[in-house]
């Protein structure tokens, strides 16, 4: 039940028992947003400050077509230039990556919280790849689920007899060295976590705390006029308290809504649209700016510390992507994390389906420019039915200099994307007029062929990733 102390008496209190450090500096907010691929048909979970993501993506089974097989959901960490693969353990089929450390441990939890059974995981860095560690569960309980991890790789859950109304509850922290402790038995509140930060802040429906620290046990301040509190919905929390809330509506049919929650004891509305089952909804992160990160029916958005409120990612996103689309705030449909260093994992329409990437914040280059100037796509269908028939499709680059002038011995890199499973990465040198031309041969009714330039490279010049086209797309005639 949620405490009856106001916001001021919470505040002063919270005073008493520590002072907790600075916030940081407000990062400026960036020019635009460039893409670093991550994965096509796949789901990003969290990231860490170096952009070392977790989540899952899909794959084909050898020898399947998507006509013929259903992709196969892996549970990885991707890293700059490789994909890690996280073991699941067979006792707990189910369990999803939830969090990522600074030395890239992740903790994994099962999605239904009223399962039975259910253990939360933990996956050990090794030099094979990764370990899966079984977190148990605490004394007299049946299961337990995982809320995230902190750069200590601690990890905060919950543990219960399982089940919709279990009739034994409590939080847990679990460490390598000492396993899962009771959190209840050092005196924090029987609430369940809902999110840590990197350095062990913990958000719960009605608290906010400092692991080691009971003393540092805050009660949220009471929700504005017509809301109610934020219960078990999604969070996120950084490292002086500042958090990132949905809270429930009282006068407009029980809708969610976005805010910002400062430590101090205040409420800031940051998006008007509300939040509801009808469409994807939930919290990316709040990071040590204030900066926040969310999805709200299905468009991803950003708000900029720390007091700024939300607008559609999309409209950050640089005009070199999807040209005139930044107008759509759906060409940005998910936002999750962003870490400290503002680089935002979210899903981009790059052609005509989502693929996950990192978004980089990246400004006008300034000396010794390039730019692709335009991407000309062909695509054609040989054959007469899908079974039969394949796409043959060319992608043509043209690299220019700031004056328009065709840039010779250009190294681009890029890669073709269906609407399904297809990656297929390529590279080539463009020639005198500043062209390089790259052939795709697939198969055919895999909807739109899309592709992606990720690096331009050439000695003594700098990629403007702020202007002319660095993505297009066909679909491909008979």
């Amino acid at each position: 039940m949620r405490s009856n102390w106001n916001g001021a008496t919470a505040a002063l209190l919270f005073v008493l028992a520590f002072t907790p450090e600075a916030p940081a500096a407000a990062a400026a907010e960036p020019f635009a947003y460039a893409v670093d691929f991550v994965s096509t048909t796949a789901r990003g979970k969290d990231m860490n400050d170096k952009g070392i993501a977790t989540g899952i993506r899909y794959v084909l089974p050898p020898g399947c077509t998507p006509f013929t097989c259903l992709g196969e959901q892996e549970e990885v960490v991707w890293f700059d230039s490789r994909i890690a693969l996280l073991p699941i353990p067979k006792a707990f089929p189910t369990v999803l990556p939830v969090g990522i450390s600074a030395t890239n441990w992740v903790a994994g939890s099962d999605p239904d919280t009223t399962s039975n059974g259910v253990h939360a995981v933990a996956w050990k860095p090794s030099r094979a790849g990764y370990k899966p560690i079984d977190l148990g569960v605490l004394p007299g309980m049946t299961s337990s689920w995982a809320a995230g991890i902190d750069d200590r790789n601690r990890i905060v859950g919950w543990s219960t007899t399982g089940g919709g109304l279990p009739d034994k509850t409590a939080p847990f922290v679990w460490t390598k060295a000492a396993g899962m402790m009771n959190l209840l038995t050092q005196g924090f509140p029987n609430e369940r976590p809902l999110a840590i930060s990197d350095s062990g802040t913990v958000a719960t429906p009605d608290h906010w705390y400092m692991l080691d620290n009971p003393g540092s046990v805050t009660p949220l301040a009471p929700p504005p006029k017509g809301f109610t509190g934020p219960g078990t919905y999604p969070a996120s929390i950084n490292n002086i308290g500042d958090q990132a809330r949905f809270l429930i509506s009282t006068v407009n049919r029980d809708l969610l809504y976005l805010f910002r929650y400062h430590h101090a004891g205040t409420w800031q509305q940051i998006w008007d649209i509300p939040a509801s089952d009808a469409a994807p909804f939930g919290i990316g992160s709040i990071n040590e700016a204030d900066d926040i990160t969310a999805t709200v029916a299905g468009v991803g958005l950003i708000a900029y510390g720390p007091n700024g409120v939300a607008e559609p990612l999309s409209t950050k996103l640089s005009p070199a992507y999807g040209g005139g689309r930044r107008a759509d705030p759906t060409i940005v449909p998910e936002a999750d994390r962003i870490n400290d260093s503002g680089q935002i994992l979210a899903q981009v329409l790059i052609g005509r389906s989502p693929r996950l990437v990192r978004l980089i914040p990246t400004a006008p280059c300034a000396n010794n420019c390039i730019h692709v100037a335009a991407i000309a796509m062909t695509g054609k269908v040989i054959g007469d039915n899908c079974t039969d028939a394949f796409d043959r499709v060319t992608a043509t680059i043209n690299v220019v200099d700031k004056a328009g002038a065709a840039v010779a011995g250009a190294h681009v890199i890029g890669r073709f994307l269906d609407d399904y499973y297809l990656d297929e990465r390529v590279s080539g040198t463009t020639n005198q007029d500043g062209k390089v031309t790259f052939h795709h041969e697939g198969l055919a009714c895999v909807g739109a062929i899309a592709f992606l330039v990720d690096k331009v490279k050439k000695n003594g010049s700098n990629l403007d990733f702020t202007t002319g086209e660095l993505t297009d797309y066909v679909i491909p005639q008979p």
